[in-house]
């Protein structure tokens, strides 16, 4: 349910909800109307799977198992947010910095469903354009509960905003040295194909 690694020399694991999901969900639970917030059922195994993954952050970090997680999930609605500044800030007493990307641009969107999403385990032997359309949809799905960090709404928080694949950067708030090797180190990944140069000198 989650990996670990050395990042800049500290011990960090990802907790990823989605692995969650599929650990107690079936193959039709992959539908992208599991991802409606109409679906009381699907709504209330998601919002489980992230307390379950809430949970073993607080006890990894709480045990020593390292000093950075990363909490990966879609936490598109204040309240979710909310949910996880009260655990994680409030009552354990971390730190904590939300990154939201935000992308409008239908050629990133469509790569990204091609390169990635299609091949993610919810659409394992299934056709690609079949996947692609389901994605499509549940990322309308999120879209009709998204609700965009906003210093105004949500302004205690730490956080980053970064906008089609770091065409602009929006920095909130941020606390501490290791927020700012997160920040640098979000501002200088790329993940759109870029053309790369090589040069060999010769001395004499």
């Amino acid at each position: 349910m989650c990996s670990s690694d050395l990042w800049i020399g500290i011990n960090t694991r990802v907790f990823n909800v989605g692995e969650y999901r599929r650990l107690v969900t079936t193959r039709d639970h992959t539908d992208h109307a599991f991802f409606d917030a109409a679906n009381v059922e699907g709504l209330a195994v998601r919002t489980k799977c992230a307390t379950d993954a809430l949970q073993d952050v607080q006890q990894w970090i709480e045990r020593g198992g390292g000093e950075i997680a990363v909490f990966d999930a879609t936490n598109t609605t204040r309240e979710r947010r909310a949910f996880i500044h009260d655990w994680m800030a409030k009552r354990a007493g971390y730190k904590v910095f939300f990154v939201e990307s935000v992308c409008d641009d239908p050629d990133i969107i469509a790569q990204n469903i091609m390169e990635v999403k299609v091949y993610s385990p919810d659409y394992v032997g299934m056709d690609k354009e079949k996947a692609v359309e389901d994605f499509k949809l549940r990322i309308k799905h999120y879209a009709d509960m998204y609700e965009p960090m906003e210093p105004e709404r949500e302004a205690e928080y730490s956080f980053m905003k970064i906008f089609n694949t770091g065409q602009r950067i929006f920095i909130h708030k941020h606390d501490g040295h290791v927020q700012s090797r997160i920040v640098y180190y979000l501002m200088n990944i790329h993940i759109t194909p870029r053309t790369i140069y090589l040069t060999r000198v010769r001395l004499t």
